[in-house]
Parts: structure tokens; sequence; C-alpha cells
């Protein structure tokens, strides 16, 4: 692991339900990051699947299985491009169904996480809740990544659980529509800032259905400062992360006079989250 990451989100169209599509420019893009030096690249919620499905059969037909020939591709992808990547699809678990993302690598999956926290819209009206309550925390080559999907960032205890278990990134795949600005211009700092992460989103900008996406895919610094936000611009951008800063949980305006440590002067006794 290196102190200074290069980190990248990918704002990119996707075909609803055509998976083979999907994966086919997936190797374009992470070409194009990869010239441009990034060693971890986030992609958008359900990426390999599509979002707006109107019935739970449709979402089924266009699911896959992590020990599937789609994730396989994924880490051939991961290693000729000397990167790892955070890429969003429906996953088929027996019978269940799940909106899920997976970190990836040369040598394969490192983690999967499944998104708990569901709106009423799109895929997310048909998938079931997944069981277990394990934190989504993963070891990359630049640093700790932790994972939440889209509508999660609305309850600060998602980004919180994963700050407090050693994330210094948390990846944020988003299919958020035109709906959303709220979440793009201020969530995604006050996130950010509050648990003194890099915040890594990737959204689209594109439409599918009914829905039409927002863009604003963006990297979010630990003190809550845009590092990068991609508009409505098609195309991969990339920031690199001071992954010190993420580790430093106080703010020194004058030293000795005026600090502030947020995290150490956490009370947790006094909370009540239930």
């Amino acid at each position: 692991m290196t102190e200074d990451a290069y980190v990248a989100v990918a704002q990119v169209p996707v075909v609803l339900g055509d998976v083979a599509h999907n994966l086919a420019a997936m190797s374009g893009w992470m070409e194009e990051a990869a010239a441009k030096g990034a060693k971890l690249l986030v992609f958008p919620e359900c990426y390999l699947s599509g979002y707006m499905f109107e019935t739970r059969d449709d979402a089924s037909a266009s699911a896959i299985e992590r020990a599937g020939p789609e994730l396989e591709q994924v880490r051939l992808l991961c290693k000729e491009h000397a990167m790892e990547v955070v890429v969003g699809f429906l996953e088929r678990v027996g019978s269940k169904l799940h909106n899920s993302a997976a970190v990836v690598g040369p040598h394969g999956v490192t983690g999967i996480h499944r998104k708990r926290h569901m709106p009423f819209l799109g895929a997310d009206r048909f998938v079931d809740e997944p069981e277990g309550v394990d934190v989504s925390v993963f070891e990359t080559a630049v640093g700790k990544v932790g994972v939440a999907i889209c509508y999660e960032i609305r309850f600060p205890e998602v980004s919180r659980t994963l700050a407090l278990s050693g994330a210094d990134f948390i990846a944020l795949p988003t299919n958020w529509p035109v709906q959303s600005v709220l979440l793009a211009d201020y969530f995604t700092r006050v996130r950010a800032a509050e648990n003194f992460v890099f915040f890594l989103v990737a959204n689209r900008a594109d439409s599918e259905g009914d829905a039409d996406f927002l863009g604003k895919s963006q990297i979010i610094d630990p003190l809550g400062n845009v590092m990068i936000n991609a508009g409505t611009d098609e195309g991969i951008v990339l920031a690199v992360a001071d992954v010190g800063r993420a580790r430093n949980k106080t703010i020194a305006f004058k030293a000795g006079e005026f600090e502030l440590s947020p995290w150490r002067d956490r009370r947790p006794a006094t909370y009540r989250l239930v």
C-alpha cells in the first residue's frame, strides 16, 4: 500500500439487461483509467446488470453469481490493467436476489457488499435483504475500502460503521436520478467530513426506463472538499488521495490552542441508535 493513492470513478452508461455488453464496455473504461494511473476504479450501482427493471423475473434474468464467468472476466481485466475495481451488479444467491457490489482485483473477488437499505425504485423493489451483519470493509492495494450502495448514504450509521472499522475510503456506487441532487451536493461532503474518509461516488448521467440519472460522480477528501466532480460528462475522473489524511482524525486550526478531535471526543455510551 502507498500513501498516495490514485483512485478513480467511472461515470458511464449501462444497457439494461445486457450483461455481456456492459462487461465488454468495462474493458475500455478500465483501459482509460489505467492510462490515467488509476489503481482503484469504482463503477456505478448495478453496472453489469442495469437497474430499472419492472419485474423480479426480469431482474433475476440479468443477475450473476459470485463464482460465475462474469466476475472471472472482471478479474482478468484487473490483472491486465494492474488495478482493482468496485463494480455493482444484481447477484443471485440460491433463490435470493441481491443488489451487490464486489471488490475485485487481479487475484479474484476480495469481498462483496449487499445493499441493506432499499428505496422503492427500480430493481430495489424486488431484491432481498441480505442475511448477516458483516461490515463491508476490504483490504486493497490503496488502503482499506468500505462499500455502501446509493441510498445507504442517507443512513449516517452506515458510513460511521465503515469508518470505525478502519475504512480509508468509502466507495459508493449509485444510480441517483435527477431528484437526488441533495445527496450529490451535500450528503457526500458531510459523510466524508464527519468520518474523515475519502468518498468515491460513481453515478450515471444517462437514462434508463423512465429514470434520468444525475451524474455528479465525484471524489471527496476527508475534510469534505470536492477534489473532482464529473458533472454530466461521460468518462473516468481521477484524483490522488493522501491516505494519511484519512487516518488523521483531528483538525488543528492552531496547534495547542484550537484543535478539534471529533473521533476522540465521541461519547458512544450516551448515544441511542435503536
